[in-house]
């Protein structure tokens, strides 16, 4: 996945600073660093709005992800094999199910967080049986920007 989102990063700084992402730590809220290290890779990896030309001629949707949790914690280098891990060969490449399946795993609570917490938004439920995955909305911008661009990722989405 190719970086794309210099502005999205900007807002995530700035919802950061503000200690919107947090998660309380014994008495004390504090920042969640997964929370955070999610977002951040989200708004890298998501195109910026407004689209700016190159997107718009790559056919890229503002703020939206859909590669999937696994693609996610790849990127994350979650499912990165440790030493003694029982590595299976799945489409010639080396992989650890059990420790992708609990990246995901992480990543999806994470997820429910950040949707909790109103940053992200499903548009789209994944389906296993139809292989597609969920359509998220990245919701770092104000109210009304963050409608704006949901109304647009509907229109050229069909969703």
């Amino acid at each position: 996945m190719e970086p794309m989102g210099y502005r999205n990063i900007q807002l995530v700084d700035g919802i950061i600073r503000d200690g919107r992402i947090v998660h309380k730590s014994g008495k004390v809220m504090t920042l969640d660093p997964m929370q955070a290290l999610m977002l951040y890779k989200l708004a890298w990896i998501t195109a910026d709005y407004p689209l700016d030309e190159k997107a718009k001629e790559k056919g890229r949707m503002p703020r939206t992800y859909s590669h999937g949790w696994l693609a996610l914690a790849r990127e994350l280098g979650m499912t990165l094999p440790a030493p003694g891990d029982q590595l299976d060969v799945i489409a010639n490449e080396p992989r650890n199910p059990k420790r992708e399946l609990v990246a995901m795993q992480r990543i999806s609570r994470t997820a429910k967080n950040l949707e909790d917490a109103g940053f992200l938004k499903c548009l789209r439920k994944g389906n296993a049986q139809k292989r597609n995955n969920a359509v998220w909305l990245l919701a770092i911008g104000t109210p009304e920007e963050n409608a704006e661009v949901e109304k647009y990722v509907r229109a050229h989405m069909y969703i």
